[in-house]
Order: C-alpha cells, then sequence, then structure tokens
C-alpha cells in the first residue's frame, strides 16, 4: 500500500506540474511542416512512381478513410485502448506502469499512448524519465491542437518500419505491395509490430524476429476476441517477406518533369493507365535488344476522344537515356505533308483526285527529288500523298506557302522550330517538331480537324483554360479527304494480317535526312499512336525509316490496345465534299499548275538529268571513256539538243517508251562524249520552239552513262 501510495502521488505531482509546462512549445514539424514523398498514379490512383523526401526517406501520408478500419481496430487494441477517451496521457496506464516498476524495480510496461508516441516520433530524446514527463506534457498539449483522427494519422504516417520506410503506407507498398487499405490479418500483424522495434524485427534482414513479434500480436489479437480460430491460424503460416519491394518506376521521364515542376504536391494524378503503361515499356525494352548500338525509341498513345495520353515512354532505355524524347525537337521528315495538302483542300487548290506532276523541278534553286528516286508523271494527289512523294508535296507548299501553315500551327499554340525563314524544305522535314506535337496534330486529325492541346493530367484543362490553344487544324472537308486518303493505304496481303482488327487504321511515316529520325503516327477512332527511332545525340541512322523501322513498332502498340465493344462510326461526308472522279472534277481541280496536259498544247520540255547547277563526278566506261546520258520529257517532235550551243546528232521524234498518254510523253534518251571537265550548258528545244536550258559542271575526264 505505501509503495502505490507513492505512485498515485508521484503521478499527481507530474500531473500538477504540466501546468506550466503546458506553456512549452508544441513538438514540430507538425503535419503542415512535413515532407513527404511524392506519388505520381495514374488515372485510377495507382502508383507509377515514388519520390523519396530530401533525406532519402520513403515517407507517405496515411488517410483514415483509406486504411482498412480492422487494421486501426488491432492496432489500437494493442497499443492504447483507450485512444478516443483520455486526454493524451492515460492514468490508468500510467498508474499500473508506476505500480509495476514500484513493485519490480524496473519498468516492466510503458505507458505511453498513440499521441505521446507521436510526440516523440516528431522529436526524438533520450529515453529518460525528464523525457517521459515532456512527452506527457507535450501529449496533452498536442491534444488540445489536434484533432483525435489527426493525431492518429500522423502516427501512422511517421511511425519507423525499418530502414528509410516511414509510415504504414510505405511498409505496406514495400513489405506486400499492396496499401493498407488491402491487408491481410498476417499482414496487418506485421504492420503493428514492427515500429516497436523496427530494425531488430525487419523482415527483410531478420525474418525470424518478425516472424514471433507478429505471432505475438495475432495471439494479443485473438485473446481480445478479434480473431477468429480459423483467421489466426491461417495468419501464422504465411510466410514473412524477405525482401523489400522495389520502388515503382513507370514512365520515369514523364514522373520526373511532372515532380521537377511541381515541387512538394504529394499525390501527383496523370491521365496514364497503368497496365498499359507497363506493357508498352516492356514492349520498348524488349525492341531496344534489336536496335543498333545507340539508338532507341519514343512512344506516345492517346485517348482520341478525351485527348488524354494514355502511355508516355520517352525512351526505351532509361538507364542509358534519361532524356524524354518525345520532347526533343527533331526533323519530322514527311510526317507534315497531310497538313500541306489539307491547307490545299481548304481552299479549294485540289481534290484528292486532281492530278498533280511529279517529275524534276526547281524552285529557285532549290531541287527536290523522290526518296526512292523515281518520276510518275502525272498522278492523282491521292496516290502522291500515299506513296510520299516529295516532288509533289512541294509544289502544293510552294502554292500554299510555308508562312500559311506556320501561322495556323502557331494559332493553335505549336511551334515549328527553323532558322531565318521558313523555306519549301519545310515539306521534307527542314524545320523542327516533336513527336509530342506531332501526336496532338493527328489526334486532332482524328476529330475532324478540331485541335486540343494533349492532357496529361486531368485537371491540366481547368488550370490551363477552357479552349487555350484549341482551334481548327483544319476544316471538316480538307480533314475528310485526308482521313479518307490515309486510311486507303496500299498493304500488302501480310500487312493486312498483321494489322489485324484495325483494318482501319490511317498512318504517316517519315525519315529524315540522314536516316537520324525514322516516324510512324497513326490513329483510328478511338487512339492516336506516336513512335520514333533515332539517336538521342542526333547522329546518323543506320538504315532507318520510317517504314521498315517505325511502322512495325506502330503496328505492336496498336495490337496491345484494347478494342471497344462499340465500333465507332466512320465519320460521314461533310457538307461540300465531292465525291467524284477525276473526269468529273470541274475543270480547274482536275490538274494541279499552271502547265495542262492535252493533245492540243502537250507539256513544254524538260531536261530531267542531269540537273541544273549540278556537279557530276565522272565514271569509267565499258573499255573507254564514259558518255553522258542525257534525258527530258515532254515537248514535241522533233527534238534538238545543243551542248555550248553546238547541235548534238537528231534524236528523232514520237514519244518513245511504253508511255503514251499526252502527259507522260517523254523524249528519247541521247547521250554524248564530253570533251573534258569545266562548265557545260546543255539545251532542249522541241518542234515549236519552245526550250529549256540547264548548266551543269564536269569533273575529270567524262562521265559514264
Amino acid at each position: 500500500m505505501p509503495r502505490f501510495l507513492a505512485a498515485v502521488a508521484l503521478l499527481a505531482l507530474l500531473l500538477a506540474g504540466s501546468a506550466w509546462l503546458l506553456e512549452l512549445s508544441l513538438p514540430s514539424p507538425l503535419p503542415g511542416e512535413l515532407a513527404w514523398s511524392t506519388r505520381v498514379v495514374d488515372r485510377q490512383g495507382r502508383v507509377l512512381r515514388l519520390f523519396s523526401v530530401d533525406d532519402g526517406l520513403w515517407r507517405l501520408p496515411a488517410d483514415l478513410e483509406s486504411i482498412d478500419p480492422r487494421l486501426i481496430r488491432w492496432l489500437l487494441a494493442c497499443e492504447d485502448k483507450r485512444f478516443w477517451s483520455h486526454p493524451g496521457v492515460d492514468p490508468l496506464a500510467v498508474a499500473r506502469a508506476a505500480l509495476q516498476w514500484l513493485k519490480s524495480g524496473r519498468v516492466v510496461s510503458g505507458a505511453s499512448t498513440i499521441t505521446m508516441q507521436t510526440v516523440r516520433l516528431l522529436k526524438p530524446r533520450p529515453r529518460t524519465l525528464a523525457s517521459k514527463l515532456i512527452e506527457m506534457v507535450q501529449a496533452l498539449r498536442l491534444e488540445r491542437s489536434l484533432g483525435k483522427e489527426e493525431i492518429l494519422e500522423l502516427y501512422l504516417s511517421l511511425a519507423p518500419y525499418g530502414g528509410n520506410i516511414q509510415g504504414i503506407e510505405a511498409a505496406a507498398y514495400f513489405y506486400f505491395k499492396t496499401s493498407a487499405a488491402h491487408c491481410t490479418p498476417s499482414q496487418a500483424a506485421l504492420l503493428i509490430s514492427l515500429p516497436q522495434s523496427p530494425e531488430s524485427r525487419r523482415p527483410d534482414r531478420h525474418p525470424r524476429e518478425a516472424s514471433q513479434a507478429r505471432a505475438a500480436v495475432l495471439a494479443r489479437l485473438k485473446r481480445a476476441g478479434l480473431l477468429s480460430e480459423e483467421e489466426l491460424s491461417l495468419a501464422r503460416v504465411q510466410p514473412v517477406p524477405r525482401q523489400r519491394y522495389p520502388a515503382p518506376f513507370a514512365a520515369p521521364q514523364l514522373s520526373q518533369r511532372l515532380h521537377r515542376q511541381q515541387p512538394g504536391v504529394r499525390t501527383i494524378t496523370t491521365t496514364l493507365d497503368y497496365p498499359l503503361q507497363l506493357r508498352a515499356e516492356a514492349m520498348a525494352a524488349q525492341l531496344q535488344q534489336g536496335l543498333a548500338p545507340g539508338t532507341t525509341l519514343a512512344l506516345l498513345v492517346v485517348e482520341n476522344r478525351s485527348r488524354e495520353l494514355l502511355v508516355h515512354v520517352g525512351s526505351a532505355d532509361f538507364q542509358h537515356c534519361q532524356l524524354d524524347l518525345s520532347r526533343a525537337v527533331r526533323s519530322p521528315g514527311s510526317t507534315l505533308k497531310p497538313f500541306i495538302y489539307g491547307l490545299a483542300f481548304e481552299q479549294g487548290l485540289l481534290h484528292p483526285e486532281s492530278r498533280i506532276l511529279d517529275r524534276p523541278q526547281r524552285f529557285n534553286g532549290y531541287g527536290p527529288t523522290n526518296f526512292d528516286g523515281s518520276h510518275h508523271g502525272w498522278i492523282p494527289v491521292r496516290q502522291a500523298l500515299q506513296q510520299s512523294l516529295n516532288i509533289p508535296a512541294v509544289q502544293v507548299l510552294a502554292r500554299v506557302g510555308p508562312q500559311r501553315l506556320l501561322s495556323r500551327l502557331a494559332s493553335l499554340e505549336l511551334k515549328l522550330f527553323h532558322r531565318g525563314a521558313p523555306g519549301l524544305s519545310l515539306a521534307l522535314g527542314g524545320v523542327g517538331s516533336t513527336l509530342h506535337d506531332l501526336v496532338a496534330l493527328y489526334c486532332g486529325l482524328a476529330n475532324q480537324g478540331h485541335y486540343q492541346p494533349l492532357r496529361i493530367q486531368p485537371l491540366e484543362a481547368k488550370h490551363r483554360g477552357v479552349g487555350q490553344g484549341a482551334g481548327a487544324l483544319l476544316s471538316p472537308l480538307a480533314a475528310w479527304y485526308l482521313d479518307q486518303i490515309l486510311r486507303e493505304m496500299p498493304l500488302s496481303a501480310p500487312e493486312r494480317g498483321a494489322w489485324g482488327r484495325r483494318s482501319r487504321l490511317r498512318y504517316k511515316t517519315g525519315t529524315s535526312y540522314g536516316f537520324r529520325d525514322a516516324w510512324a503516327i497513326g490513329y483510328d477512332r478511338e487512339y492516336t499512336v506516336g513512335v520514333w527511332l533515332g539517336r538521342p545525340d542526333g547522329g546518323y541512322g543506320q538504315g532507318l525509316s520510317g517504314a521498315n523501322s517505325a511502322v512495325p513498332v506502330l503496328r505492336q502498340v496498336f495490337a496491345a490496345l484494347p478494342v471497344s465493344r462499340l465500333h465507332p462510326q466512320e465519320a460521314a461526308p461533310p457538307t461540300g465534299a465531292l465525291l467524284l472522279g477525276h473526269a468529273e472534277l470541274p475543270p480547274a481541280l482536275q490538274w494541279f499548275g499552271r502547265e495542262r496536259p492535252g493533245s492540243d498544247r502537250p507539256e513544254p520540255p524538260r531536261i530531267s538529268f542531269p540537273v541544273d547547277g549540278s556537279r557530276l563526278i565522272p565514271l569509267p566506261g565499258q573499255g573507254g571513256p564514259g558518255r553522258l546520258s542525257l534525258k527530258a520529257r515532254g515537248g514535241t517532235p522533233p527534238y534538238h539538243w545543243l551542248v555550248n550551243g553546238r547541235p548534238l546528232p537528231h534524236a528523232g521524234g514520237g514519244s518513245g517508251g511504253s508511255q503514251s498518254s499526252p502527259e507522260n510523253r517523254s523524249v528519247p534518251r541521247i547521250s554524248y562524249l564530253p570533251q573534258g571537265p569545266g562548265r557545260v550548258r546543255i539545251t532542249l528545244i522541241d518542234a515549236r520552239g519552245r526550250r529549256d536550258s540547264v548548266a551543269v559542271w564536269l569533273e575529270g575526264e567524262a562521265v559514264a552513262d
């Protein structure tokens, strides 16, 4: 009895002195001052990437509403039975601990409440009686400042679980790859036991001690009537985790950029789809193994209706390339050609069935050539775009004007990067763009010509301002014409089989100069996908091309995307669409350009080889000096060739060759033996007196045919 009275007196003395001690400042930092790990999550809240706080700790805030209520009951049954009723200090627990101490002369059980433990977590102190007194007083003060729920959340957020893990949410993820909302009795018992001795009970380092501590908690819960015999038996045989799960690391470049842009934000929600993202990253990693050293790829997937980004792969190998190559400025190759034709459709200059002349031409000194070096004469615009011919695209851009395309994109807050005034090389990739912007453009094409910026976060449009950056990319009529052309891209039988359920896919390829960049951007009614391959350092590629390198990747990505059961309908022809063949078109739309083919007025003669201003390197002939071959087309026979004003032998008349249509009239070839190196002017004159002339430089003795 004397000892009991002494204990009570001591308790009374401690509590009596608390009036003065209550004036001590609250422990810090408090919730609003703590740094938390940032979670980057997908549209469903699934964690894509986790960032530690500055001191390397994984610290996630706890939310009582998202934690399993049973786990909370079990925790309080083991740690603080009267948590909801005491003022921060439990007098009964203090009296019990004091009696046990006086009776045995040592500490048998502690009297720390959840609130007192929270105080200790906020500001650790040596485990002394004086420290205990301060913790009790500050616990009383903390209860006056924060609600019970806030204190419990603070404890669950700061409790140590071994190593650099703080808080029950971080522990649930790293030990079980789950959340505190979905813990089994076995997992919950381990999480309850760890904070009392986090290092000596770490399951990844001391599994036996962790198992014993878990068993003690399970037995205590069974005695309290909180576990059934069946739950206890099952929980006891569950193995403890022998290792920690790695931190989530999906969409690393995008997550890193958003984390830098939004410092201090606890949860950054994106529009990504976690399962699709993981599938795309695995696909990219596999493809990376087959690429040449120094080459990688980037890809994006967008949902057309919402403009939300579903997949972001900044590079296929983050370990060796941490750049977000979806934002890298690269040459777009031929991927801008559809929009050049679209502007011409919009202005009434062209129709998909209009004929355009594909032959060597020079535009104020600029002489583009087709990718494969061939020429096709007068062909439908539809075919010119589907085959991605360079010369027709430059002709159309020369009529539309490069500045018109730049201005249209600028009105949508999109920028093409170039030095000086933009030229006609824009049609062939002579500017800079990004995969992100190109995908946004094609997504606008998939939405009948209406452009909106891509959304990476659900509330991004709200913060940016509704309608900001949105507008008409192309008129509905122009967009529909392009859509019809791209959906009818000629495919081989293997390609048709590979596209499978997505046979109506529209896509365009691009290859930049020196094979530095290979592009494939495609869309159907549900998704738009963009693929880029190349070297991050901008070096020359090794045989990369859009058709051979990027299209197979595009095909695999589309094959992995879910197919809607609703089967979206194809867009109906808009008002003003001319569903006519070439012969039925209005005369102004039948032929593009000033020249019109026809029997009464054949096209003027044009020298197709050699090209004006070229420099020819001599090649040996067979058994003697080489001869220079002269090639031309158009005009009216007979034809006369002159070299430096001197006529060559008569070339004869007739159309020659197998191309007999007026628009494809060709001049028979002729050759001559150069007299030596130097400047040579070659002139062609037809029967109507029309002429064409080129000047070239010959180096060496002769040039082979």
